[in-house]
C-alpha cells in the first residue's frame, strides 16, 4: 500500500505535499484592509497567521453583511473584519488580539457645518451616513434611540460623496493607523468639500469565529498559535510596515 501511495505521489506531488486548508469569509469593501480582489492588510495577515501553523487559508470574498450572517448562522467558520456588538454574544468569539483598531470620525460639509461639538450634542433629526452592516461603538450606535437618523450606504466613499452633495448632515467614517481622515476624503474625491469635526470611541476589529460551527473554536486556537509565531519571528512587523506605508 505504501508503494502505491508513493507512486501516486510521484504523479500528484502537489496534492500529497499540500497541508490542511480552511475556508474563511472576508468582506469585499474595507479598503485597504480587505479589497474586492482579495488583497489587503487583513487578508495578508490572516493568510500568514494560518500558514505559520501549516494551514492554507482560502479566503472567500463577499459583501460584509453576508460574511457576518454566515458566521452568525454557523454556516461559515469565520468572518473578518468584525467589531463587537451584542448580537454576537454566544454565537461569535474573538481572539485575544485584534487585527487593527479604528476610530470612527465624524465628517461635516464645510459649507453646512453641524452645530454639535461632540456626539452628545448631535441634534434630533441629524442625518448621518453609516455603512450598511458595520458595527459602531455604543456611543454612536445608541444615537438613533434619541432621534439621530442613520442613513446606510454601501461604502465610506459613497457616504462622503453624499455629504459633499448636501444629502447628509454628517458621515461617520472608520479612520485608523493606515486610513487617516485625509485618506478618506481623497479616496472619495471630496477633498476641500468636507472636513472632520469630532471623533467617536475607538474600537478593535477582529476575525470572528463561529462558536457553533464544528471547526470554529479549533480555527480560533490555530489563529492564536499562528499569531504568536509571526509576532515572535518578525513576520507580523513586516506586514504592518508594508501596509503602513499607505499613510
Amino acid at each position: 500500500m505504501y508503494l502505491i501511495h508513493a507512486g501516486i505521489c510521484l504523479v500528484l506531488s502537489t496534492a500529497c505535499l499540500a497541508g490542511p486548508s480552511i475556508d474563511l469569509m472576508v468582506e469585499n469593501a474595507a479598503e485597504p484592509f480587505s479589497r474586492a480582489d482579495g488583497s489587503g492588510y487583513s487578508n495578508e495577515l490572516i493568510v500568514a497567521i494560518f500558514a505559520a501553523v501549516g494551514i492554507e487559508a482560502k479566503l472567500k470574498v463577499v459583501p460584509y453583511t453576508r460574511c457576518k450572517n454566515m458566521v452568525l448562522e454557523a454556516r461559515g467558520i469565520a468572518c473578518f473584519n468584525m467589531a463587537w456588538e451584542p448580537a454576537l454574544e454566544g454565537k461569535v468569539k474573538f481572539p485575544s488580539v485584534p487585527l487593527y483598531t479604528v476610530t470612527p470620525i465624524y465628517f461635516q460639509n464645510k459649507s453646512r457645518p453641524v452645530s454639535a461639538q461632540n456626539e452628545a450634542e448631535l441634534a434630533l433629526g441629524t442625518k448621518i451616513g453609516v455603512v450598511h452592516g458595520y458595527e459602531y461603538p455604543p456611543s454612536a450606535s445608541s444615537l438613533p434611540k434619541r432621534g439621530v437618523v442613520f442613513v446606510a450606504g454601501n461604502s465610506e466613499q459613497i457616504n462622503l460623496k453624499q455629504l459633499a452633495s448636501g444629502s447628509l448632515d454628517a458621515a461617520l467614517v472608520m479612520a485608523n493607523e493606515i486610513q487617516i481622515p485625509a485618506y478618506w476624503a481623497k479616496s472619495a474625491g471630496v477633498t476641500g468639500q468636507v472636513e472632520t469635526v469630532f471623533s467617536s470611541t475607538k474600537q478593535d476589529v477582529f476575525i470572528g469565529f463561529s462558536i457553533q460551527h464544528p471547526k470554529g473554536l479549533w480555527a480560533l486556537s490555530q489563529f492564536e498559535q499562528g499569531y504568536k509565531i509571526i509576532s515572535d519571528n518578525g513576520r507580523l512587523k513586516q506586514i504592518k510596515a508594508k501596509w503602513g506605508a499607505l499613510k
